[in-house]
């Protein structure tokens, strides 16, 4: 269930209606050579080497520049990735008081803004106030909204309402074979919605008989998100025509239609609340865990003592407050770009495109583990002779990754061509550049810090 909880997202759903039946195809391919790769090379690392997750993973690979460069564009993503979510708040939101906010800019960016700046304040008291924000969130706010939306989209179909949905057998209706650029790019959120799956491999040793049970868990997890996510993306398909599918609010638009159709309008506003409180949930999880990577890196002497503290709950304060100043930084997206929608889109493909760079970094760490540290005892190990499984695995993994950095360049909407690919390219360079200077100068203790 910890693996399941990071599927169960409202946010991706109207984006995976946009693809119409060609969402089944995308989930497939997301689950089987992204989501199961990324879990089992992660529960190998995480088993063998516990400490500090990427970090370690890659450091113990290609040494302490590389492992930082991994675990900094694990946290650089999440802020991009965190933005496009607390748009996606702002926009249910808007649902409970006027719908016409959704598209608002300003509306939009103020949101951002305080949920953000609150759920960092509720941070400050560490982990365990956390991890009961995410639980109360993550169970009222996603849960419940997704059993509601499922439910009452059969019973729409049952009593014969019109379906918007395009249920023709024809290749092209199934497969991204016309327009694949557009369908290629709205690929990625079905991408974004199972990042950081490598979080879950932390806990792979507290599981009995790790070697049988955590990969049923993991493929019980990816069937249970694939049938949720699934059944919610085509809720939502077959509810709102796909002219008028708003690809932030799009899951509050699809309630909106199924209250209307029987008279229950009262209970929008409810429903856009616990949506936006599920998502907030979400944001407070992303908050604290990928900076504490962030900051077990930098107790080696490569940022400033000042990023170095953390106060009485273990928290790394001045980190966090930094975070939190990038973050209302790239919320200022949402004003310059030409709509709300657009934004969205590019911020999810900026954030794919981080991670994927990552994850490149990942699976192949973990081959060259496999040769450098042989003898290493390890508790968990991918399934399959005695490399042959983990090739297949991992490199499954990097094309899928290689494969999404490439569409990550194809640009949203009307944007540019010739500008948006370079750009893209260019924030991506920036941000390996960076990790990599901070090693180089980095300032080193008197004594070496341990982690």
């Amino acid at each position: 269930m910890m693996t399941a909880a990071l599927f169960f997202t409202l946010r991706n759903m109207p984006m995976m209606a946009a693809t119409g039946l060609q969402m089944i195809f995308f989930n497939i391919v997301t689950v089987f050579a992204f989501l199961v790769p990324i879990a089992l090379v992660a529960a190998e690392l995480a088993t063998t080497w516990p400490k500090n997750g990427v970090f370690h993973w890659v450091e113990e690979a290609y040494g302490t520049q590389w492992g930082f460069t991994a675990v900094w564009l694990q946290w650089v993503q999440s802020v991009f990735g965190i933005a496009s979510i607390l748009a996606y708040i702002a926009a249910s939101l808007s649902y409970a008081f006027a719908p016409q906010f959704a598209s608002n800019r300003w509306f939009v960016f103020s949101v951002i803004i305080l949920v953000y700046w609150v759920a960092t304040l509720a941070n400050l008291r560490g982990t365990r106030a956390s991890g009961i924000i995410s639980a109360v969130c993550l169970s009222s706010g996603v849960l419940v909204p997704s059993l509601v939306l499922i439910v009452m989209a059969i019973v729409y179909v049952i009593t014969d309402h019109p379906v918007h949905l395009n249920l023709a057998l024809t290749p092209d209706n199934w497969l991204p074979l016309l327009n694949p650029q557009h369908h290629l790019l709205l690929f990625l959120s079905f991408i974004f919605g199972v990042v950081g799956i490598e979080v879950s491999a932390g806990h792979a040793r507290e599981v009995k008989n790790v070697q049988r049970n955590y990969p049923i868990a993991v493929f019980a997890a990816a069937i249970i998100g694939f049938i949720i996510t699934l059944l919610g993306g085509l809720a939502v398909a077959i509810v709102v025509p796909a002219t008028r599918l708003n690809m932030v609010s799009g899951t509050v638009q699809a309630l909106q239609h199924l209250f209307t159709a029987w008279h229950l309008g009262m209970l929008l506003p409810f429903a856009a609340i616990l949506i936006a409180f599920g998502a907030a949930g979400q944001v407070s999880t992303w908050i604290l865990g990928p900076i504490k990577g962030i900051w077990a890196a930098s107790r080696t002497g490569i940022l400033p003592t000042s990023f170095q503290e953390a106060n009485q709950h273990g928290v790394p304060r001045n980190l966090l407050l930094v975070q939190a100043v990038f973050m209302s930084t790239v919320a200022l997206l949402i004003l310059v770009m030409p709509s709300v929608n657009m934004a969205f889109l590019l911020l999810t493909s900026l954030a794919v495109v981080l991670y994927c760079f990552m994850y490149l970094l990942l699976f192949t760490a973990a081959i060259r583990l496999r040769y450098t540290h042989p003898d290493v005892r390890r508790p968990y190990r991918v399934p399959g002779g005695r490399n042959w499984g983990l090739w297949l695995v991992a490199s499954t993994g990097f094309l899928t990754s290689l494969t999404c950095l490439f569409i990550g360049l194809i640009p949203p909407g009307h944007m540019r061509e010739g500008i948006y690919a370079p750009a893209i390219l260019g924030s991506l360079a920036v941000m390996v550049l960076c990790p990599l200077l901070l090693y180089r100068f980095r300032h080193l203790p008197s004594a070496k810090a341990s982690i």
